[in-house]
């Protein structure tokens, strides 16, 4: 009995010492160096399965009925996280490429009866205008659209001048 116990231990202690370091990993909050974390685990977790199956304690399966899909996270997979933790997944799923501003042309300007724009580009996005600074901007104009604080938006002309501060309206 001792020695099942003992035994049983023993092959669980990899287990629970992966399972510590990805709760580790996770509490990292730098994406790449969580990334990288992630992938020491992982790469330990190969080894030690390698080792396993030149012992020839594991039947070796082909590479190629090993590869799976990357899994596309669906609504209740992302239930109860954050809107930006959210975005993360969909985004590291897809390998969407990250950016931090777009050039494109104004197709249409309109002006609300508060005096805020609501611009539509050439790549087809509409941009409603936050704040209350005054933007002169005409069809066919490029401007730049770049990532502020907090999740925040500002666009300016191409040519240069003063921001206003946007929010995707489509």
């Amino acid at each position: 009995m001792k020695l099942l116990l003992l035994a049983l231990l023993f092959l669980a202690s990899p287990a629970f010492a992966a399972e510590q370091a990805l709760t580790e990993c996770r509490q990292i909050e730098d994406i790449e160096e969580r990334v990288a974390c992630y992938d020491k685990v992982v790469d330990s977790q190969s080894s030690t399965d390698s080792e396993e199956m030149r012992s020839g304690d594991v039947e070796t399966v082909p590479a190629a009925e090993t590869t799976e899909p990357r899994a596309i996270p669906d609504a209740q997979s992302l239930f109860g996280t954050n809107d930006a933790e959210a975005k993360r997944i969909v985004e590291a799923s897809l390998d969407i490429e990250q950016i931090d501003q777009i050039v494109a042309a104004v197709t249409d300007v309109r002006q609300s009866a508060t005096r805020k724009l609501t611009v539509t580009l050439d790549n087809g996005q509409v941009w409603r205008q936050l704040d209350s600074r005054p933007m002169r901007l005409s069809a066919g104009e490029a401007v730049i659209i770049r990532k502020a604080s907090l999740g925040s938006f500002l666009m300016e002309k191409q040519s240069g001048g003063r921001s206003i501060r946007v929010r995707r309206a489509d």
